[in-house]
């Protein structure tokens, strides 16, 4: 029998944090290539770890963005010592790394009434969508008078880049925009203009397993999320036919639009906050950036 208090909790190396991928891949969660190095470099210190001897049993993420905010994740407990309070002691160290701070996390429906315990509030669902790609190819056509170009973390969109996911997130998270965009990364990021203006940006990634995952997609209406989505879409073929897209309930034409691509909902996680909930511009994300990350 496992004595929770003889759990060691300490903050993962990066070695460490790659082997919690390969956790998240095991649950089904099918992470994005290279999404655990940049949120390790986005907060080197918001990995945590359990071990009981010389063997890492349990996880838990609590990473800062740039203040004022913190996002909890890859809430682990190895299978064959679940239901033995371990959780919860990683689940404490995560909550005492985030303090006064405000936090969010997107958690699986089962586990919704353990974060409600920890002061969790739940604020909506976030339905995982899959589809084929060579279906939304096929169905979306892009939409005239708009511009849809590469943008990463050198090119000289990148500052508007910043400032539009920053009006479309809890907090400013400029160091991780700066990894997540960086050009020598697997993923593709795409800015969107109408009429020279800054209308939008999506990005498109490969996973650790098959096909890819869209996130974020924030567009300021529904032209601009459709032009954002073929410009993924087409970009997704090398990398085989699944997609997937975390779609907000709250932007209800967002879940239609992917019911339209002929997308389906494969599994449902809760948007939660502990503290005051952040005032969002709901029916601009088409897309949130990651179950892990916010």
């Amino acid at each position: 029998m496992i004595v929770p208090s003889e759990l060691v909790i300490t903050p993962a190396t990066l070695k460490q944090a790659l082997q919690l991928g390969a956790w998240a891949e095991r649950e089904g969660w099918s992470p994005g290539l290279g999404d655990i190095e940049v949120f390790y470099a986005a907060d080197p210190q918001g990995f945590l770890v359990g071990h009981i001897q010389d063997r890492m049993v349990a996880a838990a993420s609590a990473i800062h963005y740039d203040r004022d905010f913190a996002f909890c994740g890859f809430y682990i407990v190895e299978p064959d010592l679940r239901q033995q309070g371990l959780g919860h002691v990683i689940a404490d160290a995560a909550l005492q790394r985030v303090g006064s701070l405000v936090a969010g996390l997107d958690g699986v429906a089962a586990q919704v009434a353990s974060y409600e315990t920890l002061g969790f509030v739940f604020a909506h669902w976030t339905p995982r969508f899959t589809g084929r790609v060579s279906d939304i190819v096929s169905n979306i056509s892009m939409p005239a008078g708009i511009q849809v170009v590469d943008v990463d973390a050198e090119s000289s969109l990148f500052a508007e880049v910043v400032a539009y996911d920053t009006a479309h997130v809890p907090a400013p998270r400029t160091k991780f925009v700066s990894q997540w965009l960086r050009p020598d990364s697997p993923r593709r990021s795409f800015a969107a203009l109408r009429d020279d203006a800054f209308a939008g940006y999506a990005t498109v990634r490969p996973t650790t397993s098959e096909g890819a995952r869209i996130g974020p997609l924030f567009a300021g209406d529904e032209e601009v999320a459709r032009a954002l989505m073929s410009r993924c879409a087409h970009e997704a073929r090398t990398w085989g036919e699944s997609i997937a897209i975390d779609v907000p309930d709250r932007n209800s034409t967002a879940v239609a639009l992917a019911k339209e691509w002929g997308m389906v909902a494969a599994f449902t996680c809760a948007r939660m906050y502990r503290g005051a909930e952040p005032v969002l511009p709901h029916d601009e994300i088409w897309g949130s950036t990651t179950f892990e990350l916010g």
